[in-house]
């Protein structure tokens, strides 16, 4: 019966292991993952390991992958797993590598929409609806998506974002008829994901302003 012959560190990553039987390295594992399986050298490699190994080194390769992807930016547990799925890898491994990220915290839902609520709110004012959808479009769970659009306004009052937005927007369209400078001061707001009640009242308060101006047929 075949033996294990070896088991070295690589020559990259001291923390990971190159097995081999006879000459041939039939897997390259964590260091953890030898412990895990109870490796050592002189054990028969049979079937039942020889599964266990390939199914550990897909699994170290698959995190390996991740963590790279980690390295340059953070990710939903939603859109890492689509990655993985794109690397063709099963689903077994992939939510074996999701799990392992996730109870280590390299994957952390919440911290990573509350960055993203931030994030959003720092280059532009903006409402709930389109914090809502940004956490949508990253695969954030629903509960947790009004959890974390609910602390962001408590947190702060976005009123007065939306009405600087409107502000600045409205120096642009002063050769626009009052209508048009409604309609689009309206749509700008919208699709900013503010709702109907906050963009009322941002129309009364610059209502002065809005009609201000030369009026034209101009649209």
């Amino acid at each position: 019966m075949d033996r294990i012959t070896s088991i070295r560190p690589t020559q990259k990553n001291p923390s990971r292991v190159s097995v081999r039987v006879g000459r041939k390295v039939v897997a390259t594992i964590t260091v953890g993952k030898v412990e895990e399986l109870g490796l050592a050298v002189g054990q028969a490699y049979d079937d039942a390991l020889a599964g266990r190994l390939t199914q550990a080194a897909v699994f170290d390769k698959a995190l390996r992958q991740a963590m790279n992807r980690l390295n340059r930016r953070a990710m939903s547990r939603r859109d890492m797993d689509q990655k993985l799925r794109k690397l063709d890898y099963e689903q077994p491994v992939r939510d074996a590598v999701l799990d392992w990220l996730e109870e280590k915290g390299f994957l952390d839902d919440e911290a990573y929409g509350r960055a993203l609520v931030e994030a959003t709110l720092r280059r532009k004012p903006a409402g709930p609806q389109l914090l809502r959808q940004k956490l949508y479009q990253k695969g954030i769970d629903r509960s947790l998506i009004e959890k974390l659009v609910g602390d962001a306004t408590d947190a702060q009052d976005l009123a007065p974002g939306a009405v600087e937005l409107a502000r600045k927007r409205l120096a642009s369209l002063q050769r626009y008829d009052i209508a048009t400078r409604k309609r689009r001061l309206y749509g700008l707001l919208a699709r900013r994901g503010f709702n109907p009640d906050t963009i009322s009242s941002v129309m009364s308060e610059l209502a002065d302003e809005i009609e201000a101006g030369r009026e034209t047929d101009i649209d």
